[in-house]
């Protein structure tokens, strides 16, 4: 029987076109979970996508990279979801004070929960608004930071560093824990059917779980060790890193390296043409070719250029020119 192809373990899509507000859905299709970085404008995503995600990673609170959060509201409002949110200091007032715009007189019933997660250097401060409660703030608590780790789930890990951009604003970097896909010509020849054990069996092996762990198919225990050498296929996960909005100085490049060496892909703002750098400079910006230099210097695989200003709105080619005078690998 020919394999069929594998699915890509994460579909990534720009929430608009260059020229438009910044801003990532990435779509994990192994577990059916999606995240945001930034939230710009949203109106070309269908709600189906937006309720994929309960994780939202904002870099700082410009409007053209939070206006989408009203339309998140608006999707899961009447939905038992708990959305996760991580944004640079400051951020649990923001999506307080825009909680506040509104009446929530007839949501006493409603499950919506939205926690909202304020990093900075050395803590991270988390307070929960309820729907049911008017989104009136809770309690806040506020833990050591792990690290440059701001979350770690069984599929992947999240860094963020605060960089200058005349305020804090956030990079991050997505490591995916493994890419564990399966060979359905095999379950067919040893007759084992599809079902909540390959999801159990791949978080095992993702999570490292002793080789000897058995999970049960159909009433028989198999060992971990055993379905994975006959089933699995497994790859090590990507590195996804996001940079908006800094200037290139010695201090934030000196922060920003190191978190996203080896990115098997940059997503990474390129708002000025060199004509402009001036421009980029006095805005905390980056040129395209200053976005090509950062993706030299991380040794990054693949680049991709978003939030290009306006000025050049007829020179969109010139972006990837000028990035490659810098960056040898891949650029679009």
């Amino acid at each position: 029987m020919r394999e069929k192809p594998l699915l890509p373990p994460w579909n990534i899509e720009a929430l608009n076109p260059p020229f438009g507000d910044p801003g990532f859905f990435l779509y994990h299709s192994y577990s059916g979970r999606g995240l945001f970085f930034d939230l710009g404008d949203l109106h070309r995503l269908p709600p189906k996508k937006i309720l994929q995600a309960n994780h939202i990673f904002i870099s700082h609170g410009h409007i053209d990279h939070l206006i989408g959060f009203d339309m998140v509201l608006r999707t899961t409002l009447n939905r038992p979801r708990h959305l996760q949110l991580y944004g640079p200091p400051g951020i649990i007032e923001m999506i307080g004070h825009k909680l506040l715009g509104y009446h929530w007189n007839l949501t006493a019933h409603y499950e919506l929960l939205i926690t909202v997660h304020a990093v900075d250097e050395l803590f991270i401060e988390r307070c929960t608004f309820a729907c049911a409660d008017k989104f009136h703030p809770g309690r806040r608590s506020r833990e050591k930071r792990p690290g440059a780790a701001i979350l770690t789930t069984p599929t992947f890990s999240v860094k963020a560093v605060d960089l200058n951009h005349g305020i804090p604003s956030l990079a991050f970097v997505l490591d995916e824990t493994l890419q564990v896909n399966f060979r359905p010509e095999k379950l067919q020849r040893l007759n084992l059917k599809p079902g909540p054990w390959l999801t159990q069996l791949r978080l095992a092996l993702q999570s490292g779980a002793v080789a000897d762990t058995c999970i049960e198919i159909a009433g028989t225990g198999y060992p971990i060790r055993d379905l994975a050498e006959t089933l699995a296929i497994i790859k090590p996960g990507r590195r996804i890193a996001y940079v908006t909005d800094m200037g290139f100085n010695p201090e934030n490049l000196a922060r920003l390296l190191p978190l996203i060496a080896d990115a098997d892909l940059l997503l990474c703002e390129a708002a000025f043409l060199d004509t402009a750098a001036d421009k980029a400079a006095e805005s905390h910006h980056l040129t395209a070719a200053q976005a090509g230099e950062i993706a030299h210097q991380a040794r990054a695989k693949h680049l991709k250029l978003f939030h290009f200003s306006p000025r050049h709105h007829d020179l969109k080619e010139e972006f990837y020119l000028q990035a490659r005078t810098r960056f040898s690998g891949p650029v679009n």
